[in-house]
């Protein structure tokens, strides 16, 4: 039984390291009507076609499954798997592949969804098969054959830190793609002291400690916990628990909030990542 405490520069860098991988391109973040418009011309058959597409505009046409911001989903470009080739102890499963898709509105939000599917079926007309025109944001697409979690097609060394890797890229998964209105994690900043610029409203004992701490056990199971401050009003601390059983990357995770500051306000819709019961200490602490 070892319990390890990480720095946060390192848990910085990790987060910073999976965002760089899962950003977004700008063509895709906001798609633009004169790029749904770009015309679709035929392939030249012989060398008198080829001069025609100089001189005849080709006929426009426009792919349901393009980039659009009409709050239909479409695959994108973007390479999940690409955030764990420098990160020591946690891979993709062989044979499998982490796969994205984007959904965008008029209004500005947007939010987006990876799932994991077999490496024969990562194609990207196998991937927009998925696509359907009357799906909304909260139905996301699941290709045939994607897995349950998107962390089943995690594997690694069970090391400290590929459990501190897992916490940190699961929830930069849940928040892939959000923006506008939908960005919650996206304004949460890792702390390991309370910010001092904010009068905290505490509900129960204050934590002797905010330091991020793993801890592996002999029987194969592990824990991570960090802290977490949300950085717009109404402004909290969160506390993260992952908990992960014996040969998996999937955690049983518990986000709780608090404490809150006296700012008042309507709370915006939570994320993920904010989602479960305000602060409760465990009767036992799994740190102890």
């Amino acid at each position: 039984m070892a319990t390890q405490k990480v720095p946060l520069t390192s848990l910085k860098q990790i987060q910073q390291h999976i965002r760089t991988a899962l950003a977004v391109p700008q063509m895709e973040n906001s798609p633009c009507v004169e790029y749904q418009k770009v015309p679709v011309m035929a392939a030249p058959m012989t060398l008198g076609d080829l001069g025609n597409i100089f001189r005849v505009p080709a006929p426009a046409s426009t792919c349901e499954a393009d980039p659009n911001a009409d709050g239909r989903w479409f695959v994108s470009s973007v390479n999940p798997g690409a955030a764990l080739l420098q990160l020591k102890g946690l891979r993709v499963k062989p044979g499998l592949r982490l796969v994205p898709y984007l959904l965008r509105t008029p209004d500005g939000g947007g939010v987006g969804h990876i799932c994991a599917v077999p490496e024969a079926s990562s194609t990207t007309e196998f991937l927009e098969s998925a696509l359907s025109e009357d799906a909304e944001w909260h139905y996301p697409p699941f290709p045939e054959g994607s897995l349950s979690h998107t962390m089943l097609a995690l594997e690694g060394d069970r090391s400290p830190m590929s459990y501190i890797v897992a916490s940190i890229l699961c929830r930069e998964i849940q928040a892939f793609g959000a923006v506008g209105k939908d960005r919650q994690w996206g304004q949460h900043q890792l702390i390991e002291t309370v910010p001092a610029q904010v009068n905290w409203r505490w509900k129960n004992t204050r934590p002797k400690s905010f330091a991020s701490k793993v801890k592996t056990n002999p029987d194969g199971t592990a824990a991570v916990e960090f802290f977490s401050c949300r950085t717009t009003s109404p402004f909290a601390i969160f506390h993260h628990l992952d908990q992960y059983a014996k040969g998996t990357y999937v955690a049983t995770s518990k986000d709780r909030r608090s404490p809150s500051s006296k700012t008042k306000g309507r709370r915006p819709r939570k994320s993920p990542a904010e989602k479960g019961s305000t602060w409760a200490s465990p009767k036992r602490s799994l740190f102890s």
